[in-house]
């Protein structure tokens, strides 16, 4: 196969990876482009080629990036992001992307996550109902403004039951995806700040929906020590296998590499952005150099999962701590 069909498959690859499942890829283009179905047909299947303008406008349109997909060294890098800001953008359908995306992985033999997480990784949040909810009300109302949330308090039961389906289909597939995560002793903190900020601005219903939240928290911390223990996640069906880091050294930002496995698909970086958002990038040169900089991180971390059971014991007291204080300011005030 000559150079140029090489580029069509992968983009072809990426573009069916990124359509909703129920959409007909083949009448979407078709529609898109002004062209028949059996034209686009023959594209998907790389026995003609689409032109550098068609490629532009299905990139365009369903914000497929293709610079990862040409074997060059540049040091251009192009990133996708979901816009919040935006007065047609919706939250909801942004939760749906992410727990689809994390789906469709999970379904990928081999596929692995490499977290160095700043705070602590999105989808662990998403096994709690109440936590779930109180992460949900917090973005909406104190990252993202929305006017609907103006003098509301938090209670659990506001958020609306397809939002927490939605989160609880991301942390069950992130379940079942073999994983490394690179934590340090402040990445529980960030959660443990907005449950404070929250408490401190009245922005909870009363002092027992505070609690439930923190209660959660400690819930979770104590699932993470399980999982490290057993060297596995905690699942109903696939366990992902499941590797734990403590790193002395500030991480800076949340940054996770996504291995697809088994697959045609392209090594993806995410890059935390304005609180819960990301950018994400398939650069082949901007994934490798990712790479590199978490393994360096791993070697001058500690092993926390598996058989490292006093350091473990050690940094789980430390997060029992930071909980406590958390807990006992709650109470006091």
């Amino acid at each position: 196969m000559n150079i140029e069909f090489q580029f069509q498959e992968k983009f072809v690859t990426q573009l069916k990876s990124i359509v909703p499942a129920n959409m007909s890829l083949a009448d979407e283009l078709a529609d898109l482009l002004k062209v028949s179905t059996d034209s686009i047909y023959r594209r998907l299947r790389c026995q003609s080629s689409f032109s550098f303008d068609e490629v532009a406008i299905i990139s365009n349109k369903f914000r497929v990036s293709v610079d990862g997909l040409f074997n060059v060294d540049s040091l251009q890098v192009t990133f996708n992001f979901n816009p919040m800001y935006d007065a047609t953008s919706n939250f909801g359908k942004y939760l749906e992307w992410f727990a689809k995306y994390l789906t469709e992985l999970s379904k990928i033999k081999g596929t692995r996550i490499i977290y160095a997480a700043e705070d602590v990784p999105v989808f662990r949040h998403f096994k709690y109902k109440n936590l779930s909810a109180f992460k949900s009300f917090y973005w909406s109302k104190a990252v993202l403004n929305n006017e609907f949330f103006i003098g509301k308090k938090f209670n659990s039961n506001f958020v609306p039951q397809e939002i927490i389906d939605i989160n609880k289909q991301a942390y069950d597939s992130y379940c079942q995806i073999d994983s490394i995560e690179i934590w340090t002793e402040e990445t529980i903190m960030s959660t443990l700040k907005q449950v404070e900020f929250f408490w401190e601005s009245d922005y909870f219903e009363n002092r027992d929906q505070a609690m439930v939240v923190i209660n959660e928290i400690r819930d979770m911390i104590d699932e993470l020590k399980m999982e490290c223990e057993n060297n596995l996640k905690n699942s109903d069906t696939r366990r992902g296998q499941f590797v734990f880091y403590n790193s002395d050294l500030m991480i800076g930002n949340n940054t996770v590499l996504i291995e697809p496995g088994e697959s045609n698909l392209l090594d993806r970086v995410f890059l935390g952005h304005n609180t819960f958002n990301s950018i994400s990038t398939y650069n082949a040169s901007f994934a490798k150099e990712t790479r590199l900089w978490m393994e360096n991180l791993t070697k001058k971390s500690m092993l926390l999962s598996g058989t490292a059971e006093k350091q473990r014991s050690k940094f789980f007291k430390t997060m029992e701590a930071h909980i406590n204080v958390l807990e006992k300011l709650v109470m006091e005030s």
